[in-house]
């Protein structure tokens, strides 16, 4: 597998009302024009999507089925003709169009688009994830990203963040368990609230160990004790592995099926007083 190798550091700015919930939806392994494309799975999910009012979206990756590492290598054979490579400039742009404009509903409410190992390079440079990404109106966020989601709350200046550490993603083990081993081990690099990865079409998301912090206190030289539940995802697939006499490579290698469709989490920030201190609480729940 190779992908672009780039890591990203990047802040959005959201407004925000305290009580009010705000859904974060992860998406991707889409694989949108495989012969094995979920389309019914795909279909609910962006029917699903646009009729969440108070939602952030996030791309992992693999929005097209083509091109993987290895058919990139045979397509960059400077022995093909210019018009052959023209006519498949062509074909991907019209396949990031058709999936851009399925996902147009999400533009300004994007946080960015991860890339993964399936895409088209163009000769410019640029890719099919490069295409989407402006089609959507958001930055492309390179293979992994650290990402800090800063809410605004009124017409203040007072924000509370949320960081989100994101990799499209790399193997993890067959059983459900191990899925998440690589995804907890992202924690000894980066510190955030959400820690994501796509790739294997796992779907899922579990709370990991809670975590103790010390916050400054308005009330000088005080310190407040705060405790923050950081969450794990593999952020599912809508690519199939099994479909009646269609041959795929996951039914040659044995594995199992992909575990359709996506994971979010909702996010609800409250303002309470405690002890005199004035401080804001995060909650966050995870639903596969």
């Amino acid at each position: 597998m190779k992908t672009s190798g780039v890591f990203t550091v990047h802040r959005v700015e959201v407004q925000a009302k305290f009580g009010t919930p705000i859904k974060i939806i992860p998406f991707g392994d889409i694989h949108r024009d495989s012969d094995m494309h979920a389309h019914k799975a795909w279909q609910d999910f962006l029917s699903y999507a646009k009729n969440q009012k108070n939602a952030l979206f996030l791309g992992m990756g693999d929005y097209t089925d083509g091109v993987s590492t290895s058919e990139r290598i045979v397509l960059n054979d400077p022995g093909l003709h210019d018009t052959t490579k023209r006519t498949l400039d062509d074909v991907y742009k019209g396949v990031s169009r058709t999936l851009g404009n399925e996902l147009g509903f999400m533009r300004g409410r994007c946080l960015g688009l991860i890339g993964g190992n399936h895409y088209f390079a163009f000769p410019n440079g640029q890719t099919t994830d490069h295409l989407l990404a402006h089609q959507l109106g958001c930055r492309f966020l390179g293979v992994s990203t650290l990402l800090r989601v800063a809410f605004r709350f009124g017409k203040g200046n007072h924000h509370t963040y949320l960081d989100i550490f994101a990799h499209h993603g790399k193997g993890g083990g067959t059983l459900p368990g191990s899925q998440f081993n690589g995804i907890e081990k992202m924690a000894a690099t980066a510190e955030a609230d959400i820690y994501l990865m796509g790739h294997t079409h796992a779907k899922g998301c579990i709370p990991s160990s809670p975590r103790l912090r010390l916050q400054r206190s308005s009330h000088k030289p005080h310190v407040i004790l705060d405790e923050r539940t950081p969450w794990l995802g593999r952020t599912g697939s809508f690519l199939k592995a099994y479909e009646p006499n269609q041959a795929s490579y996951n039914v040659d290698a044995g594995r199992s099926a992909c575990s359709l469709g996506w994971i979010e989490f909702e996010v609800t920030y409250t303002r309470t007083e405690k002890g005199g201190h004035d401080r804001v609480e995060c909650q966050i729940r995870g639903t596969s």
